[in-house]
């Protein structure tokens, strides 16, 4: 694999293309409409569907002299070797046979031109996606493969865990969406090798791609809801969670859970990394260390915690392991190039690996996880290793930790399959938990486009540094800009030690992560959040009560991410592509209305915010600023809320166990139009849920507020709440105190007026 990867692909000696060979269709999937073109060198190819997209249903069109129309979609033109589609240009190449590596000529079965390449101008536009990437948010200027590797995000290196060949262009206000649908190795050159022209390369004998036009966001979503809707997660994988590696038996389980309860901190799930299994063999517990562990699971569950157990894809080699045996004997198992069962070394020395291509090796995979997870409580899954990272093979350590990419996975080789390995992983354990009568939970490490269908992902091994923490940001705007909103990084970091400091600051931070998990590494030192005492222990909890006080609005975006495929974490430019100032890594927008500006380095006690046009009020202090402005903000987390927005919050109750909120607060900032809204439901199953509503006005003099309650369930109450204003001369349902307005919103309705 470093072979291809250290390739330097020799551009000037392709090919150009004609565009015989260029099917070109109007497509449709949940609303979004997008122009595909598949071009192919063999006729076999010509029915290929893509691993990413699935379910799209032609459009009806019109082509007259290479132009190409359909309804809800711009014009497509083909003609003199190029496509042109919403300003951008883009031409066909081909690498000639005798040119490319011996291994691309092996598997690409003798094809005239065995890589593919798209070239175009790059113009003055932004581009962004391509997952999850160190080195900042922007991608101009780079090189970027995909291909899944066990690699941690450090600065300078790729490609990491997660490939995504999908791409985002912005050129003022207008956005294209990019979507080279192949699992094939793929090359991204953005001006790095050409500072003015972007080059697509992929190592395969047909190049298949979408693309479509819109806002960013609006390209976003498409995107997402092209390669699947992301999954509802319950309400319990919002919370927070705890891991170590590792807590390797009962009492060190027993001795977390107390100390949170001890020390009064909330806590969802506690997680189990490989020392839970006995013998390194997955879907086994070890007897020694977890004797009775259904007892334990039953006995946590009663206290509100969940366990969530590491599964690996190696199945350890024993005679007698029956997922071993078993899966061998349905022929499970992935195959070398002479057809015989590829043996390598991962935690177990001698492994096999399940080929997640076929149907029914999925099928098989599905029943243990249902098994593993219904036998012993568990509540989620763990999905690890899974690029498939490999340490050994033939009896001796694998320099790329790769599998052989001769290796073969049904009619596909390990080469064109690679990319997708965990996303069939997931697609699998994903079955067998839904078998359970609940949402299922996974998290991943590795993906392809359509992972959000059923995994959070999480950014891998990255360090206690507060260089790491800073990276998470950009690294998870670009997962969500990529259709991956559900994500996180390791909080506190996994790799060296943390210090106090670092860790408060990460877990504010982290209070605000669509995935909020404190992970650590053997022998390293212990950050849980109670780990370094008084006054670090009280400055946690603030931060974790915080993360409960917010998740209303958490969930309720969970659920837009859902209907909608718009990410929860999104860039300021995303509303402001005018505002120079807007195009930063340091800030974000948590769903539409709040902006967070978080403490990223060592020692900072007070940061420079920069706030977009409009009407700011600090989420804090309720101060309103007008931007744009760059205001001093002091705290663990700088938030300011967006004129006109209305925050759904509750009182941080914990652990959680339905999202039906008896108690709810909207915090707002006034603004001519106000609105809010809250999603709930039973938190967990599929039973369905409702929108409710929050509408109003403000004119200066006049405070209106409605709530349309839909939610079915008895309330305790409901109040909308803004801070920073004068006590009010009249009111409905209004109370006042220090600076804080409350309306009493039970009734439905509630005003306030000034003079």
């Amino acid at each position: 694999m470093n072979a291809l990867l250290n390739w330097d692909i020799p551009f000037d000696r392709m090919e150009r293309l004609d565009l015989s060979g260029m099917e070109v269709q109007a497509v449709e999937k949940e609303g979004v409409r997008a122009w595909r073109l598949l071009f192919t060198q063999r006729p076999r190819d010509r029915a290929k569907a893509g691993p990413a997209v699935q379910g799209a249903r032609p459009l009806p069109m019109e082509a007259t002299e290479g132009l190409y129309r359909a309804e809800g979609l711009p014009p497509l033109a083909l003609g003199e070797g190029r496509v042109r589609f919403g300003g951008l240009t883009l031409s066909l190449w081909g690498l000639p046979h005798l040119e490319a590596l011996p291994l691309l000529r092996l598997l690409s079965d003798g094809v005239p031109y065995p890589l593919l390449a798209l070239r175009f101008p790059l113009g003055a536009a932004h581009y962004y996606g391509l997952g999850e990437r160190t080195g900042g948010l922007a991608r101009r200027g780079g090189r970027f493969w995909n291909f899944t590797m066990d690699q941690p995000p450090r600065p300078g290196r790729d490609p990491l865990y997660l490939a995504s060949p999908l791409l985002v262009r912005l050129e003022g206000d207008e956005a294209l969406g990019f979507l080279l649908d192949e699992s094939h190795p793929s090359l991204f050159d953005l001006g790095h090798a050409h500072p003015a022209e972007g080059r697509v390369a992929v190592a395969s004998p047909h190049l298949d791609f979408y693309v479509l036009a819109g806002s960013l966001l609006e390209v976003v979503r498409g995107l997402t809801l092209l390669t699947g809707r992301p999954a509802m997660p319950p309400l319990w994988a919002l919370g927070y969670h705890q891991c170590r590696y590792s807590y390797a038996d009962s009492q060190a389980v027993r001795e977390v859970v107390e100390a949170f309860k001890a020390h009064d901190l909330p806590l969802e799930a506690v997680w189990l990394d490989i020392h839970h299994m006995e013998g390194y063999k997955v879907f086994t517990l070890s007897p020694h260390r977890f004797p009775d562990f259904r007892a334990l699971s039953e006995e946590l569950a009663g206290e509100g915690v969940r366990l969530v157990p590491i599964v690996d894809p190696g199945v350890k080699v024993e005679e007698g392991y029956r997922v071993f045996e078993e899966g061998k004997r349905r022929g499970v198992f992935l195959l070398d190039d002479r057809d015989e069962l590829l043996v390598g070394g991962v935690w177990p020395r001698r492994a096999v690996w399940p080929d997640f291509s076929r149907e029914g090796p999925r099928a098989f995979w599905a029943e243990e996880v249902r098994r593993f997870a219904e036998e012993n409580g568990f509540a989620g899954i763990w999905n690890d290793m899974n690029e498939p990272a490999v340490l050994e093979l033939g009896g001796a350590e694998s320099p790329d930790k790769a599998l052989p990419l001769t290796a073969r996975q049904g009619e596909k080789s390990h080469l064109e399959a690679r990319n997708l390995y965990a996303l069939g992983m997931a697609e699998a354990t994903y079955q067998g938990l839904a078998a359970l009568g609940r949402r299922p939970f996974i998290l991943t490490r590795s993906g392809f486009p359509g992972i959000q269908r059923y995994a959070f992902v999480w950014t891998g091994d990255n360090e206690s540094r507060h260089e790491d923490m800073a990276l998470s940001v950009p690294m998870l705007l670009s997962l969500g800009l990529s259709g991956v909103p559900f994500a996180g990084a390791d909080v506190g970091g996994f790799g060296q030690d943390a210090t106090p400091e670092l860790l408060l600051r990460w877990t504010w931070l982290g209070a605000l992560y669509p995935f909020f998990r404190n992970h650590s590494a053997l022998g390293t030192r212990r950050q849980e959040p109670y780990a370094f005492g008084e006054p670090w222990t009280s400055r946690m909890r603030e931060a974790l009560r915080f993360r409960y006080r917010l998740l209303p609005y958490l969930y309720s975006l969970a659920r837009e991410a859902h209907e909608e495929g718009l990410p929860l974490w999104r860039p300021l430019f995303a509303y402001w592509p005018g505002e120079m100032a807007a195009f930063r890594e340091d800030e974000f927008l948590l769903g539409e209305g709040l902006l967070a500006a978080p403490l990223l380095h060592q020692g900072e006690g007070v940061r420079e915010v920069y706030l977009p046009p409009g009407t700011w009020w600090d989420f804090w202090a309720g101060c309103r600023v007008a931007g744009p402005a760059l205001e001093q903000a002091l705290g663990p987390l700088p938030l300011y809320l967006k004129e006109g927005a209305a925050i759904p919050l509750t009182e941080p109750t914990y652990p959680t166990r339905t999202a039906r909120w008896p108690r709810l607060g909207f915090r707002v900032a006034l603004g001519p139009a106000i609105r809010g809204r809250v999603y709930e439901d039973e938190g967990e199953g599929f039973a369905p849920g409702a929108w409710s509503e929050l509408k109003g006005a403000f004119d200066g003099k006049r405070l209106v507020l409605a709530f349309e309650d839909r939610s079915g369930h008895p309330r305790e109450g409901v109040w909308a709440e803004v801070l920073g204003v004068a006590p009010p001369v009249k009111g409905q349902g209004v109370l006042y105190r220090e600076g804080r307005l409350l309306l009493d919103l039970g009734p439905g309705e509630a005003f306030a007026e000034w003079a």
